[in-house]
């Protein structure tokens, strides 16, 4: 026998390394996998968590920062079936009694007569809106809140009184300047639910969801 043929390795063991390897690479596809989806999972569950306590949050709670009672709105008892009115109102009212600055600022009350000014109720629903987003509930964030001081406030009281309203209305003697008042959308949907016949012919009951007063 010669010195190669007796260094040479028999093919049954080459066959067997070959085999070898192959389970290698095949277990160690499987182990990357399964810590692929155990992190899967681990996701899942965090999210799942955060999810199950959010949903257990109260959506009307104020976050910490908020210093006094906010104002009430409908959004707190959905239950209660009032309608934006309630909450945009109660909301200036609020406003009213915590946002009013120094003689000669410009952060002055908004006016009774918001309302009949189309683009300024546009403005302050919005401007009540936006500082709920901020302020309450689970998804409320403190660098939202102070965005809404810093940016959202100030630029509302800006075009409020260079704007909207002329000084009158500011002080109370309403002004009918700009745009011209218009019914909000909540008010025409009650005009029509009374206006349209019911099966006996006649209207329907006037509906009982009427503008609120503030009870901030």
């Amino acid at each position: 026998m010669s010195e190669q043929s007796q260094h040479e390795q028999p093919a049954d063991d080459k066959d067997r390394d070959a085999q070898i390897r192959t389970l290698t690479e095949i277990i160690a596809t499987l182990a990357q996998s399964q810590r692929r989806l155990e992190n899967k999972v681990a996701q899942l569950a965090k999210k799942s968590s955060a999810d199950g306590r959010a949903a257990e949050e109260d959506p009307s709670e104020p976050a910490a920062w908020v210093w006094f009672t906010p104002p009430m709105a409908a959004e707190d008892n959905p239950d209660d079936q009032k309608d934006p009115r309630f909450t945009v109102t109660n909301f200036v009212a609020w406003y009213n009694r915590t946002f009013v600055g120094v003689d000669g600022s410009r952060a002055r009350p908004i006016p009774p007569c918001w309302a009949s000014h189309p683009a300024l109720a546009i403005e302050v629903a919005t401007l009540a809106y936006s500082w709920r987003a901020a302020n309450i509930g689970p998804a409320a964030n403190e660098r939202d809140g102070q965005t809404w001081l810093h940016q959202w406030r100030p630029g509302f009281s800006d075009r409020l009184t260079r704007d909207w309203v002329r000084p009158d209305c500011l002080d109370g003697d309403h002004r009918n300047e700009g745009s011209p008042p218009r019914t909000d959308r909540f008010e025409l949907a009650e005009q029509h639910a009374t206006a349209v016949p019911t099966s006996t012919g006649r209207p329907g009951p006037p509906s009982l969801q009427r503008p609120h007063q503030p009870l901030a």
